[in-house]
């Protein structure tokens, strides 16, 4: 078959699938396990699998289609040689015909909490909204999101997260979006980045899509390191929150709260649902940017409890031998300030007698990784009931009283004499310690 009858065939399967797309609206799914009636399947190969040897499963589940890199003679399968390219291209087809606002959130930290949050205002201003699904925000994620975007929305929320040096300039060239916003950029995944400097500047890329009408940066640290070429743009606004926002109350009535700040000499107030700190910061930060690059609505509640997700800081409400407490759940991820603030808002919420703060250590930070635990063992120092999991934590047991184990499965024995006498219980650490399981145990 010649090259051009190839791009012919590929061109024609594209139109085929978005024809199908605008018209039927199903879901694009690459996990056989939620596949349901309708949707349309795609093979995804990596590393370790080929998606497309499950299509049995997909037909079976009365999927519309099934994109696979295999020659399998049935109507409902559509052979492609590349399942990943052929999917770039629909979600360029896609893109290109989308008349409504992209809007992509990164950071370091609560991406998704934040990406939620604007979402549900926009939803409760009746805006005809699209989010992209949960956090998957690597270039799979952007892409399949991409292909199930509602072509009738007006906006259209994307995460973008990135753990290697140009893995932004991929997202950035795929998506190009209108407006952004950077929630802040701290030292996760620095190892894989090298140093901050290059972390920062691979966060920026955002900021060269060729679509960019506005975006909003919030830079706590190393101002000095952006490019002017950002800062003399008149579409990027910079701040700091910790030096550019001034609380001056809060008041609460019904299970709302009353939030007053000064932010550019200028004085707000908004409703939230919630008071503790991060909940301030993704409240602010969102009125922030949405009123700077929408509009000002009449309703002016700027976070919602519902933008946590499940598995997102949840609590857990344990009742075990005749002992009632809390979990705080943070086990699915940690980086150096994720770890900072959220300890800062659970030291706020209890007292030194009753809880119980288990960490386990954080990964890929690289050289730095000796400073940053340091850091984090030297703020729990006078604290009663602190258990630190991991390697990293573990190399440095000498510089502390406190409890330190190389797994979670050593500590387990311990818990026990914690669990008499707590009420709350702290748990944040990498995905790799396991700490699921330990929380399960607890429970």
């Amino acid at each position: 078959m010649t090259l051009k009858k190839v791009k012919n065939l590929q061109d024609y399967l594209i139109n085929k699938i978005f024809r199908i797309i605008k018209t039927k609206n199903p879901k694009i799914v690459f996990d056989t396990r939620k596949i349901k009636e309708g949707d349309i399947f795609i093979g995804i190969k990596n590393k370790n699998n080929n998606g497309s040897n499950y299509y049995q499963e997909a037909l079976k589940k009365k999927c519309l289609l099934a994109i696979i890199d295999k020659k399998i003679q049935n109507k409902k399968v559509i052979f492609v040689p590349n399942v990943m390219k052929f999917l770039k291209i629909l979600s360029a087809k896609i893109l290109n015909n989308y008349k409504g606002n992209i809007i992509a959130v990164t950071g370091s930290v609560g991406k998704t909490s934040f990406k939620e949050n604007i979402y549900n205002f926009l939803a409760k201003e009746k805006q005809n909204a699209y989010k992209s699904y949960r956090n998957f925000n690597n270039e799979l994620g952007l892409i399949t999101n991409i292909c199930n975007i509602n072509l009738k929305s007006t906006h259209s929320i994307f995460e973008l997260g990135i753990n290697q040096i140009n893995e932004m300039k991929k997202l950035t060239n795929i998506l190009n979006p209108h407006y952004v916003l950077i929630t802040n950029v701290e030292n996760s995944h620095i190892g894989n980045f090298g140093n901050y400097k290059n972390l920062l500047l691979n966060k920026l890329y955002l900021l060269e899509s060729t679509n960019l009408k506005k975006a909003l940066v919030n830079l706590n640290k190393k101002y000095q390191l952006v490019p002017n070429k950002y800062k003399l743009n008149k579409n990027i606004t910079f701040m700091n929150f910790t030096k550019d926002i001034n609380f001056n109350k809060t008041k609460s009535k019904n299970k709302i709260f009353y939030l007053n700040f000064i932010y550019n000499f200028e004085e707000n107030y908004i409703k939230s649902d919630s008071n503790d700190l991060i909940s301030n910061n993704i409240a602010v930060i969102s009125f922030i940017f949405i009123s700077m690059f929408f509009y000002k609505s009449n309703y002016n509640k700027y976070f919602f409890k519902k933008s946590l997700l499940k598995g997102h800081g949840k609590v857990i409400k344990v009742n075990k031998n005749k002992r009632n407490y809390l979990i705080y759940d943070h086990s699915y991820n940690a980086s150096p300030y994720s770890m900072d603030k959220n300890l800062d808002n659970f030291l706020s919420i209890s007292n030194n007698t009753n809880r119980l703060i288990i960490l386990g250590s954080m990964k890929e930070l690289g050289n730095q990784k000796t400073k940053f635990h340091k850091y984090i063992i030297k703020k729990l120092l006078n604290l009663k009931n602190c258990i630190f999991i991991g390697e990293e934590f573990y190399d440095l047991r000498k510089k502390s009283n406190n409890n330190f184990y190389l797994n979670y499965i050593d500590s387990i024995n311990d818990l026990n004499k914690y669990l008499k006498k707590i009420n709350y219980v702290f748990v944040m650490g990498s995905r790799l310690n396991n700490l699921d399981k330990l929380i399960k145990k607890l429970c």
